[in-house]
Formats: structure tokens, sequence, C-alpha cells
């Protein structure tokens, strides 16, 4: 099996942005010998720049491709890291919906919790709960009756076990966080995708036909 990657719009065109941005702030830093009093268009030519050099950095230190999958499985890289799901440890991907309509996400539906939480990094985990935490609260409380959940609903346990595994700490928290996910919304592990949600069905759709290829073949 080929490997096949998939490149985010956050990774796109990092170069070119901070080099025109790079070079229209020199030019405006430049005229600025020549100017007898700052000007306030001038001031803020100057931000804009400043933040343009800034957002062209910020695209090139993200991973060029975000999600990649090959004979190993599934793996999403993360500026903080990566996890990569073995093709035995899910059941199936594709959109988690909220309210009827489809999120900006692709998730996983797991069936091996230890495969995935013994080889997930302590610090891409913290980074993914915070960074998700909106998806987390609106999930709980979309199975709350009158919509208010109580804070403890929200909280992660310090201690989790499978039949196989005892965790601790972050590894526990994001597992009770997978738990809670999958019960409202059929889905165990999330990843951000900035794709229009015909593609996003549609790599959905070339994973789930991966993993059937790839775990017939290593049944036969």
């Amino acid at each position: 099996m080929q490997t096949v990657q998939i490149q985010g719009a956050e990774s796109r065109g990092g170069a070119s942005l901070m080099l025109i941005s790079g070079a229209i702030l020199l030019v405006l830093l430049l005229s600025l010998q020549w100017l007898e009093q700052l000007a306030v268009w001038h001031a803020l030519a100057i931000v804009a720049a400043g933040l343009g050099v800034f957002a062209g950095w910020a695209k090139l230190a993200q991973p060029k491709y975000f999600l990649q999958y090959d004979k190993a499985g599934v793996r999403y890289q993360h500026r903080h890291g990566s996890w990569v799901l073995p093709w035995h440890g899910f059941l199936y991907s594709g959109i988690p919906q909220y309210n009827q309509q489809g999120m900006a996400f692709i998730a996983f539906r797991l069936t091996d919790y230890d495969s995935f939480l013994q080889q997930l990094p302590p610090r891409l985990a913290v980074r993914i709960m915070t960074e998700q935490r909106a998806l987390y609260i609106a999930a709980v409380r979309q199975g709350c009756s009158d919509g208010q959940c109580a804070s403890e609903l929200l909280a992660e346990g310090d201690n989790f076990s499978t039949k196989r595994q005892q965790y601790n700490g972050i590894k526990a928290a994001f597992a009770w966080r997978m738990q809670r996910l999958n019960s409202q919304t059929g889905f165990d592990v999330f990843i951000p995708v900035s794709l229009a949600e015909h593609d996003a069905e549609q790599l959905c759709r070339q994973i789930n036909q991966a993993r059937l290829q790839l775990i017939q073949n290593t049944v036969t």
C-alpha cells in the first residue's frame, strides 16, 4: 500500500505570505526616513505587514501534511507531535454531527483504546484537549435534557482502566473524554479539517476503504 498524504489549508502559502509581507514591511520602514511625521495609515500599514509576517511564519510552523495513512495505519501530524491509529484500532471514520449539521472534523470510532493511548504523547494530548475543549463542551451539553450540565459531567477523571491497562493523569483524562464523546457523537478521536464537507466525506470513504482492504488482506 502506498502512503497517502493530505495537506491542510493551514500550511499552504506560508513562505510567499511571509516574503511578501516582509518586503512590504521593509519598504515601509525604509520610507520612514523621508517622513517628517508618521501618518496613521502608515503606522497601520506597518502593523498589518508585521501581522502578515507572523501569519506566514505560523503557516510554516504547521506540518505540510496533517494526515497520512499507509500500511501501518492513520497518522495525525500536529505541530506539537503526532499520533498513530492502527487499522485494527478503529471501526470506521466519518463526519461528526452537531444539531444535525456536519462539523469541521473527521472522527474515528475506536475498537481498541490501548493501541491508541499507549503511543499518544502526553504533550500532544494536552494540546488536543485544550484545542478541542469547545467541541467537548458542545457534545456533552447536547446530551443534557435541558441543555445545562452539571460541572462534574464536564470534568475528566484522574484514573481510567481498560481490560489490559490502567491509565493515570493526562492519558486517563483523555480516555474519559473519548468515552463521553463516543456516547454523544459515536466517535472517540477527532481531527480538525479545513476541507469542504464533500472533500472531508470523500477522505473518510477512502480511509474506510483502505482499512477494509488492509484488514481483509491480513485475515487472508
